[in-house]
């Protein structure tokens, strides 16, 4: 198979003092806001089965270095919602084993967790490009999500197109920036209140 590939010729580095640098651009609250996003098209998203256990999702947010996962149905084809590193660290988890009388974590599916894709708040891709990431900034802070959805209805179907993470930005601006993950149904709000009393 290797037949009709050639080597390549190799040059010596002797003479080579120097290397190609280019600047790093100054990112502040008014550089464009898609520069911060994580688009799909160029980024495979990670993504979980709503099958399984809090316990994989977790390991597989550590292996891949990210802090939240598409969740996807039984087949991983159709996007069901995201499930977040807080979803499961926090009371959520115990509160479910409690109400369903659960003994272990590896009981406890991504499904009974996560945000359903009827509870999150997503922005338009075509809004992205005429905005900064103060601006996305601001829209985080007022619905107090930790990450927010891009969604675009230019492609074949209307699809999950990136994703924005406050941990990304804060790191990239070198700022801090918090959020209180809210709570978007009853029994979340029940998860939330648990948790802070357990805290």
């Amino acid at each position: 198979m290797l037949s009709r590939y050639r080597a390549l010729s190799t040059v010596n580095l002797a003479d080579v003092t120097t290397f190609v640098n280019p600047p790093i651009p100054a990112l502040t609250l008014d550089s464009p806001a898609s520069i911060f996003m994580t688009d799909f098209r160029s980024v495979h998203p990670v993504v979980v089965n709503c099958k399984s256990n809090v316990c994989e999702a977790l390991n597989l947010m550590k292996r891949s270095y990210v802090r939240s996962l598409l969740v996807t149905d039984i087949g991983g084809t159709s996007f069901n919602g995201i499930v977040t590193a807080t979803d499961i660290n926090s009371g959520k988890v115990l509160a479910y084993m409690a109400s369903n009388q659960i003994k272990n974590r590896d009981e406890v599916l991504v499904e009974n967790v996560m945000i359903n894709r009827e509870h999150i708040h997503g922005l338009d891709y075509e809004k992205i490009s005429a905005s900064t990431i103060g601006d996305i900034l601001e829209t985080i802070k007022h619905l107090s999500e930790q990450h927010v959805i891009v969604v675009d209805r230019s492609l074949t179907s209307f699809v999950v197109r990136g994703m924005f993470s406050t941990t990304n930005i804060a790191k990239a601006l070198h700022i801090k920036f918090d959020v209180e993950p809210q709570a978007r149904t009853f029994f979340e709000l029940e998860q939330v209140v648990l948790h802070h009393h357990m805290v």
